[in-house]
């Protein structure tokens, strides 16, 4: 999980003397909370803004799509002291530091190695989506016949293929792997200091509206 706290002790001393006079704490670290909230979400919606980086349809990962990573974006704590906002989601977490993946609940991984690989296998099971696929031999070595981009994540791993049997070929559509490591994406991870900033600038912005309805400066 990752997270972004709020702590009162933190705030500047402006805030803190106005976190005093407005005698509502909570109020104003809901502000902020809101705006770190609404912000990550901004941040996942520009990541998938992007596109595939292998040129794919997109599986709307980061946003867009019933199961994105946006879902998971709440305020988990809220209280006079502070707020936490976390992006509760493990597969956020991995994309962030990377790290090794192994098949659980069945032997094999299954990595698309085309565009058409990719859409199918956002559709569900690849028995009822695709019954044509076929089982080939198990190799060895760099893989040929994929996108260069498949391919280069899986250098020297041995697996099997999943493909589609066309006359005089065999078109490589998956290889299932025991297990695969991806690369970490540091640079996705929302900027704490620009979050900071825009926390700050709404919670001061709740503390002044307070002020004004209480007729206080």
């Amino acid at each position: 999980m990752s997270a972004f706290r709020l702590d009162r002790d933190a705030m500047t001393p402006e805030l803190r003397r106005l976190a005093r006079e407005v005698k509502r704490p909570r109020t104003l670290m809901e502000a902020g909370a809101k705006a770190v909230q609404k912000e990550i979400v901004a941040h996942l919606r520009r990541l998938e803004s992007r596109g595939n980086e292998m040129g794919w349809p997109s599986q709307k990962f980061f946003s867009g799509g019933p199961d994105s990573v946006e879902h998971r974006v709440g305020i988990a704590k809220l209280d006079d002291r502070g707020a936490l906002v976390t992006i509760a989601d493990p597969r956020f977490v991995h994309r962030i530091e990377g790290g090794r993946v192994t098949a659980k609940r069945r032997k094999f991984l299954t990595i698309p190695l085309r565009a058409e690989a990719s859409a199918l296998a956002g559709k569900g099971g690849l028995k009822e989506s695709a019954p044509w696929l076929v089982l080939r031999f198990p190799f060895l070595g760099r893989i040929s016949g994929a996108s260069s981009a498949a391919s280069g994540r899986l250098r020297d791993v041995s697996g099997k293929f999943l493909g589609k049997v066309a006359p005089g070929t065999f078109e490589k559509w998956f290889v299932l792997v025991p297990a695969v490591t991806h690369r970490a994406h540091p640079g996705e991870m929302p900027d704490r200091a620009e979050l900071g900033r825009l926390a700050g600038q709404a919670m001061l912005k709740a503390a002044r509206i307070l002020l004004r309805s209480r007729g206080g400066s």
